[in-house]
């Protein structure tokens, strides 16, 4: 490593340590104000807050890290610039792609630290957090939670279900709906019953009403047999799922890449199409890459002035360019979520707008 590498390296990162500092210091006492009168209404113990702050951090890193890092590279060019450092630099025929080069290696390596802490760590972390804010401060515990859904659509190999609504504790069902078909896959036997109770032995329907196809041809039914029941039980009938309410809330930060892909597996098997985890799956690694794009766009801020500026006017570019970048990476998921992009498109279109427009900037420095 050169003496100007080690140089530019060292004075960008003492001046990213301070700025992640700060801005996690801030959030974290913004935080803490906004949720205080909330854990002390609850009589939360000061090593539980604690603990939750702590779980919070590594969340609140994603989102920092790159803030940070722009505004330690902005900082880090106005002092350079004030000091006349990069004309010096230039004149003893540093290339700009040369200057460039630890900055850039600066923000690859925190691209993959991003993508290995929200992978690797906030999945778990994040649990620990919400189970500390739902669980002991809104009391949100999973066995307080609502365990009856409306709307249950379940599939089996020859059996297609439909529940009006269902209570997972008691078992208890209405408006059932069941279509039972053959080992061709036609249609052999479509039962509605007003209220139906799951049990480990099959389910016990009320008020049924049954027919039973016969004379099937192809996927025409020429005639079926109608019988209503006061009670109808159906032996050996498996019971919806478990975890029918719970399913669709796991927030993203607490899955991996790794969980997001077989989630969204298991739902395609169930003829589902899983948008919003797909969504969340790409953004997994195109918010990894932010540190990257900032650092580009960055660099095609910082380079323009040779001479002469502060330290503010590094510091509040790289703010407002932050927050600029940060909206419009929500906006775009907003739209993926809305299918009006494909996943795909709508995570990588911010970072690949902001690129480009670092790229075409920096092309128009002054080598």
């Amino acid at each position: 490593m050169s003496v100007i590498t080690r140089y530019l390296s060292s004075l960008f990162l003492r001046h990213f340590c301070l700025c992640l500092a700060g801005f996690l210091s801030l959030y974290l006492v913004v935080d803490l104000i906004e949720k205080i009168s909330d854990f002390l209404g609850r009589d939360v113990p000061v090593r539980i807050i604690v603990a939750y702050f702590a779980a919070q951090i590594p969340n609140v890193m994603i989102f920092v890290i790159p803030v940070g890092a722009l505004s330690a590279l902005l900082i880090t060019l106005a002092i350079l610039a004030r000091n006349s450092e990069i004309v010096a630099l230039k004149g003893s025929g540093v290339s700009l792609w040369r200057l460039s080069q630890p900055f850039l290696a600066a923000g690859i390596l925190l691209s993959l630290a991003v993508f290995c802490l929200e992978n690797f760590v906030t999945p778990h972390t994040s649990i620990a957090a919400n189970e500390i804010w739902e669980g002991l401060v809104r009391n949100r515990r999973p066995e307080n939670a609502s365990v009856t859904v409306e709307d249950v659509w379940t599939r089996e190999t020859r059996l297609l279900e439909h529940l009006g609504s269902y209570d997972e504790r008691t078992g208890e069902a209405s408006q059932v709906t069941l279509l039972l078909f053959d080992e061709n896959l036609n249609l052999s036997e479509r039962i509605e019953a007003a209220g139906a109770i799951f049990g480990p032995d099959g389910v016990l329907l009320r008020d049924a009403s049954i027919k039973r196809y016969r004379g099937l041809s192809g996927e025409t039914a020429k005639s079926f047999d109608f019988q209503r029941a006061k009670t109808h039980f159906l032996p050996d009938f498996p019971p919806p799922p478990p975890g029918l309410g719970r399913q669709g809330e796991t927030p993203s930060e607490e899955l991996s890449v790794g969980a997001l892909q077989e989630n969204i597996r298991l739902l395609r098997a169930e003829g589902f199409y899983p948008l919003r985890q797909m969504v969340d799956l790409h953004f997994k690694f195109s918010r990894a890459f932010i540190s990257f794009t900032m650092l580009v766009v960055g660099l095609s801020i910082g380079l323009w002035r040779e001479k002469g500026g502060s330290v503010a006017m590094g510091l509040v570019p790289g703010l407002a360019l932050s927050f600029l970048y940060l909206v419009s990476l929500e906006l775009s998921r907003a739209v993926g979520y809305a299918g009006l992009l494909p996943p795909l498109l709508a995570a990588w279109l911010p970072n690949a707008f902001f690129l480009l427009l670092g790229v075409y900037l920096l092309s128009y420095v002054r080598q």
